[in-house]
């Protein structure tokens, strides 16, 4: 049993330390000896949870992963060359005039995730910035009246017209770093909607006005959408 421990322990020292050893890398002065020939790349995996917060009329948060981000790093220049973060869907809760609803959320990344390690100066301490963009597709809304979610039709294809795109970076104040992690925010604006079919509330004789068909494009749309994300655990992986 300590011989396995033992083994297990070493591997990890020596994936540290290959990450430890790239990183100096990136923060050593210099270019490549020869131009044509592309920079060393280090692919590092992360664990990334966190939560993202709607806004406009929805005014609601979801969380994000546990998921996994993925980058490969140009140990010349520091420059995120490519990445990629897939976020599980899920269920969202809010409300529309008050009354209780929910949709599925569901986030699909639409190009390379790409950004830079910037140096600060404090030795080894950096700044991270990425870019990404994703289509954000919302299917099985309900709203519950009298006790019961009914369901409301959105139809099988209700997305963003174009891919949201969202720029992350280091809160002031704080860093980043490859052997650690760290912290990453942003805010974004979510488009117009398209492929959605009305969504219609009940007419309850007696209780529930009838409010007629209400689009989605009135509710979801708007700039104040804000993430917030950890990233840790970094390891040896691959895009």
């Amino acid at each position: 049993m300590k011989s396995v421990v033992s083994s297990r322990r070493r591997r990890s020292t020596i994936v540290a330390s290959a990450i430890a050893v790239m990183a100096g890398l990136v923060f050593a002065a210099g270019a490549p000896a020869n131009a044509q020939q592309a920079n060393p790349t280090l692919n590092v995996d992360y664990d990334a949870v966190g939560s993202t917060h709607i806004g406009a009329g929805v005014n609601a948060s979801m969380p994000i992963g546990p998921t996994t981000l993925k980058s490969k790093l140009d140990v010349v220049t520091g420059e995120i060359v490519d990445g990629s973060m897939d976020i599980p869907s899920q269920v969202m809760e809010f409300s529309i005039l008050g009354i209780p609803a929910q949709a599925r959320v569901t986030m699909t990344q639409a190009g390379p995730l790409t950004g830079a390690l910037l140096q600060t100066d404090q030795l080894g301490k950096a700044r991270l910035e990425s870019n990404v963009s994703y289509n954000i597709k919302i299917s099985d809304v309900k709203a519950r009246v009298l006790g019961i979610w009914w369901p409301l039709a959105v139809g099988s294809n209700c997305r963003t017209i174009d891919p949201v795109n969202i720029s992350a970076s280091t809160p002031e104040g704080e860093f980043f770093t490859i052997n650690d992690g760290g912290r990453v925010t942003a805010t974004y604006t979510i488009g117009n909607l398209t492929g959605c079919a009305p969504l219609n509330f009940f007419d309850i004789p007696g209780f529930f006005p009838w409010f007629g068909s209400i689009p989605l494009n009135a509710i979801v749309p708007g700039s104040n959408n804000t993430l917030d994300l950890q990233l840790s655990n970094p390891r040896m992986g691959g895009v």
